[in-house]
């Protein structure tokens, strides 16, 4: 059975209100579409054809410019009073935050983003409509590994005044587990840490073949132990330090077998598992206003003779 126009009209009220509560426009337009899921028939003169011609084409257009990682042009797409629902972030009401969530995806290293179109129906008044599809987005996270994700797609196209079609909602999600972590602020914590347990080997277990092994799979695990880290640990706090030459050392502490969870990627978050030597330093060093902070122990992951992951209390006024 058709929808009716002034049931549409309802909607357009709701959709009128949005600035106000785009959350519960978001609800209102998924549950209207999908629980009622209407049946929606063509106008006198295939003006509903039309429509869903010109959805389908804004929509191939704007998947083909997202080859071009360009934000002008993906914003083209939007809506000036669109909402924009990513994965991991807050919702993008307002035209700045939804630059900046675009920004974000676009800026992910080694990028590539295509979508294809499932459904389209078009409301019997012509003038708004919603697309259904599918996406597949890869890119490389922070320490260079290839991510490969993909998901679903709902999207909420309304004809302008100018008679172009814009979207005004566009929300995704992947197929596969969220990152049950949060990413952590670069001035902040850089991840977790944690100190590994060691394990003794079991009885028989202590033959020279053995130990070989058992420091082969420990090399391969946590790679060489470090020697130089001090003199790294220095040349860290002379790099990132605002001041630092005022940096006062309490303790330096010697390696021991750790891991570090880190969460890489703004949109589309991952969690992964670092695995090599802690080392905590403990120092006191000015700010930009030449005001000592205190002691603060900061944690380095070495592999090697290289720091591949930090934690630290370092604030903004603290940093170059």
């Amino acid at each position: 059975m058709g929808l009716g126009s002034s049931q549409w009209r309802v909607f357009a009220r709701k959709e009128e209100v949005k600035n106000r509560l785009p959350v519960l426009l978001a609800s209102f337009v998924v549950t209207f579409l999908f629980v009622y899921r209407p049946s929606m028939s063509a106008t006198p003169g295939g003006e509903i054809t039309e429509a869903e011609a010109a959805i389908r084409k804004a929509d191939a257009d704007w998947a083909a410019a997202a080859s071009t990682a360009s934000v002008d042009a993906w914003m083209g797409y939007y809506a000036a009073d669109a909402i924009v629902m990513a994965p991991n972030v807050q919702i993008a009401s307002t035209p700045e935050r939804v630059r900046q969530t675009v920004t974000n995806l676009l800026a992910l290293p080694a990028l590539s983003v295509a979508w294809h179109p499932i459904k389209v129906e078009v409301a019997t008044s012509g003038d708004l409509g919603y697309l259904i599809g599918a996406y597949e987005l890869r890119y490389d996270d922070a320490r260079g590994a290839h991510v490969s994700d993909q998901g679903k797609l709902l999207e909420i196209w309304k004809k302008q005044s100018d008679g172009s079609w814009k979207c005004i909602v566009d929300t995704w999600n992947s197929d596969g587990l969220a990152a049950a972590a949060q990413a952590a602020s670069p001035a902040s914590a850089h991840g977790r840490l944690t100190t590994a347990v060691s394990v003794s080997p079991p009885p028989g277990a202590n033959s020279v073949t053995s130990s070989q092994s058992s420091a082969q799979a420990l090399s391969s695990e946590y790679g060489e132990m470090p020697t130089q880290y001090e003199e790294a640990i220095r040349q860290y706090f002379q790099q990132y330090l605002k001041d630092p030459d005022s940096v006062r050392y309490q303790e330096i502490t010697k390696p021991e077998k750790g891991s570090a969870t880190t969460v890489t990627g703004t949109i589309l978050m991952r969690e992964t598992r670092l695995r090599g030597w802690t080392v905590k330093a403990t120092i006191d060093a000015k700010n930009a206003h030449g005001v000592y902070v205190g002691y603060r122990t900061y944690t380095f992951l070495f592999r090697g003779e290289k720091i591949i992951h930090t934690a630290s209390p370092l604030g903004e006024d603290e940093m170059k």
